[in-house]
């Protein structure tokens, strides 16, 4: 047994004073556990918003609630000067809330914009790909199409909605495979053959194989945690501040507020969420594709 108690910023265990991290390591806790096991909830939420906005919405209800406890207990809350003051700062408060909710949802509505651009750019790299595999010498004419087909399926597994995080994982190592695949053909024929058309055909292969590398980019690069943190401080201190302010219960007051505030949460949320959420990135020029890729294949086969 360890016996232990608080003695100023320090905890006295066994006679010997240290410090909290300390504490926390003795009784089987870090502060990295507890960091990474914040930083999982947070991504949860972030990834699963109609969760976010039921948390949002409690978490919310439940600052109001203390805001307006804390009115109730306070001695001068008739008073019409403090009144005054606790409505300016709400004002303000409130104010500076709605600018950084503007900003997170316009950054999240770029990277949101970015996403769907870069289907239909990796979509037309992909068809120009197959398009110029008919202008190559063998080897890269008969195989490179079919490489292309299964490559398009594959990026259709990686960023559609429905599929699970195994498929994901193992469609990724697909792609990367059939990029090595096809490179490996054009370098080859680049060295036999370098002629001007080999050169295209490189290019375009290279532009493909960049695009992948520009959607993983822009599937990592979301709404920065500074923001998020910020949002929820502002956020609790608005609801704070305004049940504070409420100088009788108004059911209307109070809902209304809460739940726009944890509906754009939640809305930055789902915009920013590649891969779950109600928003999602349209497949369908890829979807072409590959359906275009099919079709052709099995009439060539035929």
């Amino acid at each position: 047994m360890v016996e232990s108690s608080r003695c100023g910023r320090y905890v006295e265990v066994k006679g010997h004073a240290i410090q909290p991290s300390g504490w926390l390591v003795i009784h089987g806790i870090s502060r990295d556990r507890i960091r990474q096991t914040a930083e999982g909830v947070a991504m949860y939420l972030l990834d699963h918003p109609i969760h976010l906005f039921v948390v949002a919405t409690i978490v919310l209800l439940l600052a109001h609630e203390i805001g307006f406890r804390l009115r109730v207990l306070a001695k001068d809350r008739d008073d019409k000067d403090w009144q005054k003051q606790v409505h300016d700062t709400r004002n303000q408060i409130a104010f500076l809330l709605s600018l950084l909710i503007g900003f997170a949802m316009s950054m999240a509505l770029s990277r949101f914009d970015e996403r769907k651009q870069l289907v239909v750019d990796e979509a037309n790299a992909i068809g120009t790909v197959y398009l110029r595999t008919a202008t190559q010498a063998e080897p890269v004419r008969s195989s490179a199409p079919a490489l292309l087909r299964d490559y398009a399926d594959a990026r259709l597994l990686i960023f559609g909605s429905k599929a699970q995080e195994p498929d994901r994982d193992s469609a990724a190592k697909r792609s990367r495979q059939i990029q090595d695949e096809l490179w490996s053909e054009v370098s080859t024929e680049a060295k036999q053959t370098p002629t001007p058309i080999v050169g295209l055909y490189e290019s375009s292969l290279n532009e493909m194989i960049d695009l992948d590398g520009k959607r993983v980019a822009a599937t990592i690069n979301r709404v920065p945690a500074d923001i998020w943190v910020l949002l929820a401080f502002l956020s609790i201190t608005t609801s704070l501040v305004v049940g504070y302010g409420q100088r009788r219960r108004a059911w209307m007051a109070t809902f209304v507020p809460v739940l726009m505030v944890a509906i754009a949460i939640s809305l930055i949320a789902d915009l920013d969420t590649p891969a779950s959420g109600f928003i999602q990135v349209n497949q369908q020029s890829v979807q072409s594709l590959s359906d275009d890729l099919h079709m052709q294949l099995s009439n060539t086969a035929h």
